[in-house]
Order: structure tokens, then sequence, then C-alpha cells
């Protein structure tokens, strides 16, 4: 690998890391407590998405540069966490919801994101717990309950779905996976 490849590939990752270190925050945490979120290499996506992830990663990047408010930042991190998840770039999209997290910690989106991501990579400690956060900011959030209910059936954990179906069917008695979960539940 030549010098100028290899320099390339790091530049966005030392770039924000820079960036992060340079400036404060208000809400939440400091800047200094930020994990890198670097550009990951794109090549094995399509022209799209491409420019889909290139796009959050400016808008991230001039929210660093500009001092933003914290909720600004961590609106910048999330999406492009979300789009770099949408993509399958798990491993970068987990620092820009943990940064989302810690400058936003009254957001239910983060955790809720966070978790569904750890359940794509089958980290189902990490996604029950995250759900857990998620249920703590926003008690009756109704597609939290399903996915951290459906989560205890995976794990064949009955009797810890049960109160989250239960609670879903109170809420939303008519909504279609809210039944189908509460019956299935039912059944076994």
């Amino acid at each position: 690998m030549s010098l100028r490849v290899f320099v390339s590939s790091w530049l966005p990752f030392v770039e924000c890391v820079l960036i992060a270190a340079s400036v404060g925050c208000t809400v939440g945490s400091t800047r200094r407590d930020l994990l890198p979120a670097p550009l990951p290499e794109l090549s094995r996506v399509d022209p799209g998405v491409q420019a889909q992830v290139r796009g959050r990663y400016e808008t991230l990047k001039r929210a660093l540069a500009d001092r933003a408010e914290a909720l600004e930042l961590a609106s910048a991190f999330g999406q492009y966490g979300m789009v770099l998840q949408a993509a399958e770039f798990f491993d970068v999209a987990e620092p820009c919801y943990l940064n989302a997290q810690r400058l936003s910690p009254d957001e239910v989106r983060w955790p809720y994101y966070l978790a569904g991501l750890y359940k794509s990579r089958g980290e189902t400690d990490k996604a029950e717990t995250s759900f857990k956060r998620a249920l703590t900011l926003q008690p009756d959030d109704l597609p939290t309950l399903i996915w951290l209910g459906r989560l205890h059936l995976d794990q064949g954990r009955p009797e810890a779905a049960e109160p989250l179906f239960t609670k879903a069917y109170m809420l939303a008695p008519r909504t279609v996976a809210v039944v189908a979960f509460y019956n299935l539940l039912h059944l076994l």
C-alpha cells in the first residue's frame, strides 16, 4: 500500500477526531468524550448510497466545525449513524449513535436505533439494554415494546415478553404486529 493510499484512508478519521477535540459542548457530554465517526470505505455500495453517506458525513463535519449546539450535533451524529446502519456499516454507525446519546441523553431515538443495530449484529444483551433505555425515556413507545418483547421471545423468555406485549396490546389493540405477537405469546 502506498503512503498516499494509506494517508487518504485515514484522513477522514483524523479530520473528525481533530475537529471534535477542538470545540466545546453544552449538553450531556463534552466533545472530548466523543468517539471517532470516520467515513468508511464506500466502494462496496451503490453510487446513490455513497452520495447519501458522504452527504451525512459532510453535514456532521460542518456541525463539528461550526461548533453546533449539542442537540444539533447529536442529530448530525444520529442521522449519519442511520444512513450508515442502512448501508450495513454497523461498526461506524455504533459510535455515531453512542455520541448522539451522549450529547442528547433524553432523546429516545438514539438508544432505540442503537438497539436495532445491536440486534442486527446478534448482540442481544446490548440490544436489550438499549431497548430498556429507550423504554425508560418513553415507556409507552409501541415499536420499542414490540421489539423488546420480540427479542425476549427469540431468547426463549416468554415471561419477560408478556408484560411488554400486554402493555402494547392495551395501547394499540388493533395494530397487526401487537395482535400477532400478543396472540403468539398466548400460544406458547
